[in-house]
Parts: structure tokens; C-alpha cells; sequence
């Protein structure tokens, strides 16, 4: 039996202003996410990531704006819902947990507090039952002393208890899904490993489904069903994360994979990272064709001049010239 899709997105295309005009950040960019499902949006800094993200949450910062495509949330286009409609959504069927939880914490007023207006803001139940509820919930994210958190302010608590505070929020009135941006980049390797643990735990216990973005695969790789790797925003290749991370065809995924750190060898030196020459192209300097071309050691006068059109594989779906003409080990009867 299918899972039911919590949200949908059909080509959509975000305009951001420059000192030139409005250029497009995110261009013709699909993706969708099911009930219990967790999807992984990959790739450098400047892939128009989190910008998605901001999207699917009705939080696109000023001047910034879809220009075209559409968003379901729940089966309802929420596309060009008015700030007072995504607030009655969002915190209710559509939550964020963002990055720096110290900037997303109000800083002069206790945790406690700030959950139970989380939870009054969509539910009638009076405070009282919002305290039991808010101190639940911190018990539920795994805080060690629930009750002395419930009094704290944020510069009271660690890095990793503010993440588990803002989990905490994000999942007060049961979201359908969850959009956790880079959630652990600022906390050390053990506790990425718990709070990834803990937004497992709660999506298993909830059904809600989960979209993380982030740059590190490693991550991806244990974590993820599906993965979706963008570049100078448009997807260049997307599919199951058990397999594509595995088998990734497009070079710039694989390029991303060569680049992951890796475990320190018992014996001889230390393995180099390998390095992505140049950088991800601002919004507007991509060129005619394939973004990633002045990057990519395969790339033609054809990458350069034409923007790559889908290739359906085994394992999902990639955008690159490469495919097509066998470059990359693929033959056209081997795509689906």
C-alpha cells in the first residue's frame, strides 16, 4: 500500500534580487515527500538548498519569491497562500528546525514558555495543559533534566540540548513534516548522531515525514530514503539513497562523494580530500547549458550550450549529456 504524499512541488522556480535585476536560484525543481518517508536535499553551499526549504514552508525572505510552479501541501496548493493562511499551517502541519538554533530561540524568554506558546498558537487546551504537554515534549527529545529546561534560557543550554529544545517546538502539534536545514552543523560527531537518532525515533513513532538538508553524505547515506542532489539549483540527479550514493552517475555527485571525509587508514598516511575545482556559479552566472560544465571533466561544447534534460536510470533519474552518449558507462537501452 502507497504512503499518502505530504507535500508535492512541481517545477518550481525562485527569483532572488541582485545588484542586475531579479535572477532565478532554483529552477524547475520537482520533488515530492510521503508519509514516514525522509528526503535528503544535497549539495554545496549556493545549490539554492535551503531556499527550497524556506519554500516549502511559506519563509522565503523579503524579495525573494516563487516566480512559477506549484506546492501541495496535504493535496491543497498552498502556493500563493497569504502570510495569515501559512500561519495557521505552518507549526501545525508543516514545521522547521533551522540550523542555529540560538537565532531561532527567542533568547529573553525561558524554553518552557516558548514551547507552550508553540502549543497554544494552533490548540485551545489551556496553559496548564501546554506546561505538562511542553515538559513532555522535553522529556521526549531526551533533555536530562526536563524541569530545570523548562526554566532555562537558551544561553543556559548546550548546543545540542538548544537543537533538542527546537525539536522540541517544531514537533508540538504533531507536523505532517518536518524540514530539519543542516541541523547539525555546528555540533560535534556524536551528537549528530543523537539528534539524527531522535528525529528517526520521533518520525517512526508519528508517521510524519522528514526533508533534511544538508552538504554531508555520510549522513545522507544512513539516514535518508531518498536523496536529491542540487546544483546552481536545478536537481542533477535524484534517487534511493541505498543505491544512488552507491552507484551516483552524474559527475558532480560524484565528485561530492570523493570529497567525504574518511576514516584514518591503521597504517600509512593520511588519505588527502579530494577538492571540486572552482565554485558553484551565483544565481544568473550559469550560462547557456549544463551549470556544473566549467567544473566537470567531461563536459563538451554540447554541455556548454544546452541545458541537460532528464535521464531516467534503475536507481532514479539524472540530468547530464554524459548519459545519453555513453560517457559515464551507461548505454541508452540500460535507461529506463
Amino acid at each position: 500500500m502507497t504512503a499518502p504524499r505530504i507535500v508535492r512541488v512541481q517545477g518550481i522556480e525562485i527569483s532572488v534580487p541582485t545588484a542586475a535585476g531579479p535572477v532565478l536560484a532554483v529552477r524547475g525543481l520537482d520533488l515530492e515527500v510521503a508519509q514516514g518517508e525522509t528526503l535528503a536535499i544535497v549539495g554545496e553551499s549556493g545549490c539554492g538548498k535551503s531556499l527550497t526549504a524556506l519554500a516549502l514552508a511559506g519563509l522565503l525572505p523579503d524579495g525573494v519569491h516563487l516566480a512559477s510552479g506549484r506546492i501541495e501541501l496535504l493535496g491543497e496548493d498552498v502556493t500563493k497562500l497569504a502570510e495569515s493562511a501559512w500561519r495557521a499551517r505552518r507549526g501545525r502541519h508543516i514545521a522547521m528546525v533551522f540550523q542555529d538554533p540560538m537565532a531561532a530561540l527567542n533568547p529573553v524568554l525561558p524554553i518552557g514558555e516558548q514551547i507552550v506558546e508553540a502549543i497554544l498558537a494552533h490548540r485551545p487546551v489551556g496553559r496548564p495543559r501546554a506546561r505538562d504537554e511542553a515538559l513532555a515534549l522535553l522529556a521526549r527529545v531526551s533533555l536530562p533534566d526536563p524541569m530545570h529546561a523548562f526554566a532555562a534560557y537558551p544561553h543556559q543550554l548546550s548546543g545540542g540540548m538548544r537543537q533538542r529544545v527546537l525539536i522540541a517546538v517544531a514537533i508540538a502539534n504533531q507536523p505532517n513534516l518536518l524540514i530539519a536545514d543542516e541541523p547539525t552543523t555546528s555540533l560535534d560527531a556524536t551528537v549528530q548522531g543523537e539528534i539524527f537518532a531522535l528525529l528517526r525515533n520521533l518520525q517512526r513513532d508519528s508517521g510524519m515525514a522528514l526533508v533534511i538538508v544538508t552538504h554531508d553524505l555520510n549522513l545522507v547515506a544512513r539516514w535518508a530514503n531518498r536523496v536529491i542532489v542540487m546544483y546552481a539549483g536545478r536537481a542533477v540527479e535524484v534517487g534511493r539513497a541505498d543505491t544512488l550514493l552507491d552507484a551516483s552517475v552524474h559527475p558532480y555527485t560524484q565528485a561530492l562523494m570523493a570529497a567525504r571525509p574518511h576514516r584514518r587508514a591503521s597504517e600509512g598516511a593520511r588519505r588527502r580530500l579530494a577538492e571540486i575545482p572552482g565554485r558553484v556559479p551565483a544565481p544568473g552566472e550559469a550560462g547557456a547549458g549544463c551549470a556544473f560544465a566549467g567544473r566537470c571533466g567531461l563536459a563538451s561544447a554540447h554541455c556548454r550550450s544546452v541545458v541537460p534534460v532528464e535521464q531516467c536510470l534503475p536507481h532514479g533519474a539524472v540530468w547530464c549529456h554524459a548519459v545519453g552518449d555513453g560517457g559515464l558507462g551507461f548505454r541508452r537501452e540500460a535507461v529506463a
